[in-house]
């Protein structure tokens, strides 16, 4: 073709220099490298995490169904528990107390307070570090806290009943011949808040209960009229939110055919009372509401409190175990419900743990879970105390204070 040999082709993907090819090769090669780097370490990453993850397992697997057959005593000092003395907890603390006096006793068994009365019939009330403690009839009630004497509050009638919050204030039903004062205290003595019932009226108070902090009281007044009967469990707010309520009244709630002998604030937004054929729950830190109710067929013989649970204890006819334990929370649910034969002393609720024991027995259960523990104790145990750490415990016997943990 004419003019042929003078055309060019133009070629846009013309080879690129060599020193170019190997510079680009080498950079592909270092990116490959680290990507296959990186790799490495998550796979192996991944593995470690697998590995943890099947050792925690395995181990909490083993813990939780881990059955214990020996107590180990870890340490003991002397006991300072004399014969007819009480022991209970108190805080971190062990608090001993008779019909003459009252001492507090750490862990190393020395005495941190001693008080001394006479006293009759002593009632004891314990919320947190503030411990009361009245003769029944007498007019006296001896608060103390941890570190010693917070006063002695006079309170010029019987005292019938009484308990006390952890913000130094206590709470006591007196006799005054047709009505009954309620008296509100602080620890000098001051009366901050009273008012009275009667029989005609609103029914004579069986139980009372302050919150923690002293806001809100409960009581319970039983109400008979010729052959039928009912109780009424009333709510007082003795803080802002009652000021602008009629005789600080802020809830109530009545039971026909029903007593009603204890109420309890479990803290300061949680409460519970407990009738003869049903179990209430109530919720609010201002205005308590009926939060659950469960209705009993059988006899209660005794009830136990915890941070989280109610415990109620019923004896059992017939053939098999003794006693039946039904374990509830805060909302009225039930949670457990374990069998025993201990012929219990006390029973103590921590954390997630039921303790039933006597003298020379002793039943540790997980609550919704297994027994940890059911076998015997040596000494003459007076008290079992928790530590806080989980199957550690304070065995109090007259000779020794003693730190064991299962084993």
């Amino acid at each position: 073709m004419k003019g042929a040999k003078n055309v060019k082709t133009l070629n846009h993907f013309s080879p690129k220099p060599k020193a170019q090819k190997e510079k680009e090769g080498r950079t592909e090669d270092l990116w490959s490298r680290i990507l296959r780097h990186r790799t490495e370490i998550l796979i192996r990453l991944g593995i470690v995490i697998v590995v943890l993850l099947l050792a925690t397992g395995f181990f909490y697997f083993t813990y939780v169904n881990k059955e214990y057959d020996e107590i180990n005593v870890v340490k003991s000092v002397p006991s300072v528990v004399t014969i007819g003395s009480n022991v209970m907890r108190f805080g971190s603390n062990i608090l001993v107390y008779s019909n003459d006096g009252m001492k507090c006793v750490n862990e190393k068994g020395e005495v941190v307070w001693n008080e001394t009365y006479q006293m009759q019939n002593p009632m004891i009330d314990i919320s947190g570090d503030v411990v009361g403690i009245a003769d029944y009839n007498g007019s006296t009630i001896y608060m103390m806290d941890k570190k010693g004497k917070l006063g002695n509050i006079n309170t010029g009638m019987p005292i019938r009943k009484f308990c006390v919050s952890e913000k130094g204030l206590a709470i006591a039903i007196l006799d005054d011949s047709d009505i009954t004062p309620i008296h509100i205290y602080d620890t000098e003595g001051n009366t901050i808040a009273y008012f009275s019932t009667s029989m005609r009226h609103s029914g004579y108070p069986i139980d009372i209960a302050i919150t923690e902090n002293g806001y809100v009281v409960a009581v319970s007044y039983l109400y008979v009229d010729n052959a039928s009967y009912k109780t009424d469990v009333a709510f007082y707010n003795f803080g802002e939110v009652g000021q602008n309520q009629t005789d600080n009244l802020v809830s109530g709630y009545t039971y026909n055919n029903a007593i009603v002998p204890e109420v309890r604030f479990i803290d300061n937004s949680n409460a519970v009372a407990v009738a003869d054929n049903r179990l209430m729950f109530y919720s609010g830190d201002q205005k308590p509401v009926s939060s659950g109710e469960v209705l009993l067929e059988k006899e209660i013989a005794a009830v136990y409190y915890g941070e989280q649970y109610v415990a109620l204890v019923f004896n059992n006819t017939g053939e098999g175990d003794r006693f039946t334990v039904e374990i509830y929370d805060r909302s009225g649910k039930i949670k457990d419900t374990v069998h025993f034969n201990i012929n219990y002393e006390d029973i103590l609720l921590t954390g997630n743990q039921l303790v039933i024991y006597s003298t020379d027995e002793c039943l540790v259960h997980v609550i919704g879970g297994m027994d940890k523990y059911n076998g015997s104790l040596e000494g003459g145990v007076l008290a079992i105390l928790p530590t806080g750490v989980n199957y550690r415990y304070i065995l109090v016997t007259r000779e020794e204070i003693q730190t064991v943990e299962l084993k």
